[in-house]
């Protein structure tokens, strides 16, 4: 899981953070903090594209394996929720300011990272000065089930909340679950099998399936009574202080790209960016264009 580009290399070291050591990749030595988190079925190797832009850009940029995710430690507690994930990304940007004497930290979320970047926000709004969320939108378990083609979309987060079937599922014929989700959510997206591979060996180790399917568990609450439209409205979602950059990809398989036209109704300071031609992996797929937008950004 190394690579290198204008002269950045990933390097790998651990972090004590919020009671549990996070094994991290990292690149770039400046004075500008840029935390960057995974989301799911992946792990850190993902943020490569955007840990080497951000080195170019005058950033130290790290990217954590999630709470979970081996061979980062499970929670001791047993919480995966994205309140805990948000706690997480605090923790581990105080830790890290502190280690590599930065001034300033932003927070660069996919996926569950985007969940994370919001929940930091509704923890500690100062803890990051800027967030850009990739790929889902904030008020997701609002907006769920009030889009119909978004609810079809989302069937594998109603698998994932039955017992013992979904870990089975994950692990059978060596991970297919996983390709068929990348295929469907990027079907633009020839990824590479050095990428798809490497994120089975951090599935391979022993709770990262388990915990994986937890963090859906912990979090995807949708009531039946919000199925007939009883359910909570976008207006009741905790707002975000922190100016975010959203950005969607008009292709994506997993998440509707309408889903993201309503983030400025919770995000005080929004800007959203659609990727034409573009799934759920973004960074991967269109990397020139994601990277100039959020350098732009930050």
């Amino acid at each position: 899981m190394s690579g290198e580009t204008a002269g950045h290399r990933l390097q790998r070291r651990r972090v004590d953070a919020n009671g549990l050591t996070f094994e991290c990749l990292h690149s770039g030595e400046d004075d500008r903090l840029a935390l960057c988190l995974h989301g799911f079925p992946d792990n850190a190797g993902s943020m490569a594209p955007i840990i080497w832009r951000l080195a170019d850009e005058g950033f130290t940029a790290v990217a954590p394996f999630m709470r979970g995710y081996a061979p980062t430690d499970p929670a001791p507690d047993g919480d995966y929720s994205a309140r805990a994930l948000g706690r997480d990304a605090i923790e581990l940007a105080e830790v890290l300011g502190e280690e590599f004497d930065t001034d300033d930290a932003v927070l660069v979320g996919h996926d569950w990272g985007a969940a994370a970047a919001y929940a930091a926000d509704r923890t500690d709004p100062d803890a990051f000065s800027k967030l850009v969320a990739m790929a889902v939108p904030p008020g997701f378990n609002v907006l769920l089930p009030t889009h119909h083609r978004q609810f079809l979309r989302s069937w594998y987060m109603w698998l994932f909340q039955l017992p013992d079937l979904p870990e089975r599922a994950l692990r059978w014929r060596n991970f297919a679950l996983i390709e068929l989700l990348w295929g469907t959510w990027s079907p633009g997206w020839d990824y590479p099998d050095s990428r798809i591979n490497d994120v089975k060996e951090t599935f391979r180790a022993e709770g990262t399936v388990e915990h994986a399917v937890q963090y859906y568990r912990d979090t995807i609450n949708v009531p039946p009574s919000a199925l007939l439209g009883n359910g909570p409205s976008l207006n009741e979602v905790p707002s975000i202080e922190t100016p975010t950059l959203v950005i969607c990809g008009d292709r994506d398989g997993s998440v509707g790209p309408e889903l993201f036209e309503r983030a400025g109704e919770v995000i005080e300071d929004c800007r959203v960016v659609r990727v034409p031609g573009a799934g759920h992996f973004m960074h991967h797929e269109r990397p020139d264009v994601v990277g100039d937008e959020i350098a732009a950004f930050l």
